[in-house]
């Protein structure tokens, strides 16, 4: 077979088999020909990032590896924002690409992939020759399932239309990693002498599927549970589960996070965001178990380090556990439940006046109470997002993505997209700013093109908020910040959607219970002075 035969048939043994891409001239052959055969399908978008945000949201929420393939040079510059947020995220990904620069073709389209793969954080995979071509592939996706990064795999000129003949189809045997039996003693030492243990789980331990694990260990060892961002509903419904950790969680938690004395982080870096530079666990001693030993906690300096899969280690720690003869579940300690704690960020006086625009907590809690179950909820970033995490629930932590690493806006509409690709049966909603959304605007036809389901809730303050506060510092024109929206009804109509404008509350209510399949967009006018975060203090 043809090289350009080949790479469906490669991506099919890796279990990858959606791509999401702008097609051009380096992908189109074998793009073209996994459609033609069924090994493919293929979800299209409108622009280069996109492509790259939309695999994210289908790999976050599905749990697969997907592929996203742009053209070389041009395609692969426009899709770096989110090559470089999908790596800070830690989202396993292919990223396949024509070789640039070009060996073979001349072309006005060069610049070194390689170095820029290296600066984003992704892994770099060049198949220089067709009979480099199982290899990579099959290095990427391995490299891609064992750290949780994007893998660039690079195409040379002249490996699509080369002859090759693949090596057969035999399953790669996997060899389990064991955990270092003296740090798991000291971690079952530490968990057995603490007080006020608890778990936290953050985006390693979902992308292990350990949660069945830490639900056991937590109720064998008494321990409260949390998440971190990228975690947020890992231990939905569980009792004892304290939710968001970090400097986002709302000041009730913070409360009793004050209190813990033993923290065992799994799959979470212990960053300064997750620690809020140990201010969120101020007498706590921390375990800690990651899959590279490379990465340096920024925010916690750890008594115990487990290093493996997050499934592993925790199996080895239940293991040790019961060893002991600790077999009867432990009392959870009582903590604030979610009902009570949602109440606690509704209640803050933030100075909000109706004549102004709802109060954004009113929006999420409207969303939240009239979403059917099963909801993905999708966020990008911007100002208004802190409250988002306490206020919309979802039934797992794989059906609520926030969009936000990079510190980059305009990403939301991507991730949803793939996320509806992803969970078709699912409600999909994605809240996002009026800046972030206008960024991506033009990819509101992937949802028309793709026959997905996405409403698409707009937070419209008329201005660039974020931005706000430098207008009185440095004596500034505010006009410079603000700006409308289109007509939301006329924009939607475009795109083979619907869309109104939400002023008030009833209009808020009936738009939240509002579900139906297609394109939605909602024009939600908040208001724009009032800074909802200081609700979480």
């Amino acid at each position: 077979m043809k090289g350009f035969e080949a790479i469906p048939e490669l991506l099919r043994r890796g279990g990858t088999t959606t791509v999401f891409s702008m097609v051009g001239n380096t992908n189109v052959p074998w793009i073209g020909h996994g459609l033609k055969t069924g090994a493919l399908r293929l979800v299209k978008t409108r622009h280069e990032e996109t492509a790259v945000n939309a695999a994210e949201g289908y790999s976050r929420s599905r749990g697969e590896i997907p592929v996203c393939s742009v053209t070389q040079g041009p395609g692969f510059a426009n899709a770096l924002n989110g090559l470089v947020s999908a790596t800070r995220t830690h989202v396993p990904m292919l990223f396949v690409v024509g070789e640039s620069p070009a060996t073979k073709v001349k072309t006005t389209m060069n610049i070194d992939q390689r170095a820029l793969s290296d600066i984003a954080g992704a892994g770099f995979h060049h198949v220089a020759e067709v009979s480099q071509l199982a290899g990579q592939f099959g290095a990427a996706l391995a490299a891609a399932r064992w750290n949780g990064c994007p893998q660039v795999v690079s195409i040379a000129d002249g490996v699509l239309t080369a002859e090759v003949e693949l090596p057969a189809d035999e399953p790669a045997e996997g060899t389990a990693e064991v955990a270092d039996p003296a740090a798991v003693e000291s971690t079952v030492d530490l968990l057995a002498s603490a007080r006020r243990p608890l778990i936290v789980a953050g985006q390693g331990a979902l992308l292990a599927g350990c949660e069945a694990e830490l639900a056991e260990l937590a109720t064998l060892t008494g321990a409260q549970t949390g998440t971190t961002l990228r975690a947020n509903w890992f231990f939905a419904g569980r009792e004892g589960n304290l939710g968001l950790c970090g400097n986002w969680a709302p000041a009730l938690v913070r409360k009793a996070l004050a209190e813990v004395d033993v923290v065992f982080a799994v799959g979470a870096s212990l960053n300064t965001w997750t620690t809020g530079d140990r201010q969120v666990f101020p007498a706590a001693r921390f375990v800690r178990c990651d899959v590279d030993p490379a990465t340096v906690p920024a925010g916690a300096d750890p008594e115990v380090s487990l290093f493996g899969d997050a499934k592993t280690v925790v199996r080895a720690v239940l293991d040790a556990w019961r060893a002991r003869g600790f077999t009867e579940p432990k009392p959870v300690v009582a903590r604030p439940t979610v009902a009570e704690v949602q109440e606690s960020v509704r209640a803050v006086d933030v100075g909000h006046d109706p004549a102004r625009g709802l109060d954004l907590r009113e929006v999420f809690t409207a969303f939240d109470e009239h979403l059917p179950a099963g909801r993905v909820v999708v966020t990008d970033a911007g100002r208004s997002l802190k409250t988002l995490p306490t206020l919309v629930r979802a039934e797992s932590a794989r059906q609520w993505l926030i969009g936000n690493s990079f510190g980059s806006i305009g990403r939301g509409l991507g991730i949803a997209i793939g996320a509806a690709a992803a969970r078709p049966a699912d409600p999909v909603v994605l809240f996002c700013g009026d800046g972030g959304f206008m960024m991506a605007a033009q990819d509101l036809d992937a949802v028309r093109l793709n026959g997905l389901s996405l409403t698409v809730v707009v937070t419209n303050d008329e201005q660039l908020g974020a931005e706000a506060k430098y207008i009185d510092q440095y004596d500034l024109p505010a006009e410079m910040i603000r700006q409308t929206l289109p007509d939301v009804a006329h924009l939607a109509a475009a795109f083979g959607g619907t869309g109104r404008v939400v002023r008030t509350r009833e209009e808020l209510a009936e738009a939240a219970a509002d579900s139906r399949p297609g394109l939605t967009l909602l024009d939600v006018r908040i208001d724009p002075v009032i800074d909802c975060a200081a609700a979480l203090k």
